[in-house]
């Protein structure tokens, strides 16, 4: 089952060096994570860039799907599965 929340509420990661996230920090809780699997998306280049990179995580109590606006850079949770 997944969750879909509706406003991407904006959250905080703790990334590594290389720029994937290690740590969660959401709703008072911080959860140290592990990236599942990465993707990009770009599009309408034409009006307002959609660019976002997309990361499915694992974490002791949580699995979800976050992702990082690539134009104002900040991070957002999308989905959350059961």
């Amino acid at each position: 089952m997944t969750r879909l929340i509706a406003e991407h509420p904006l959250i905080e990661v703790e990334p590594d060096p290389s720029g994937l996230p290690t740590v969660l920090i959401w709703a008072g809780r911080r959860e140290p994570i592990e990236v599942c699997n990465r993707w990009r998306i770009e599009q309408a280049w034409w009006r307002r860039p959609l660019i976002r990179d997309y990361f499915k995580i694992a974490g002791a109590n949580l699995l979800a799907l976050v992702y990082l606006d690539g134009v104002d850079g900040t991070w957002h949770l999308e989905r959350l599965y059961d």
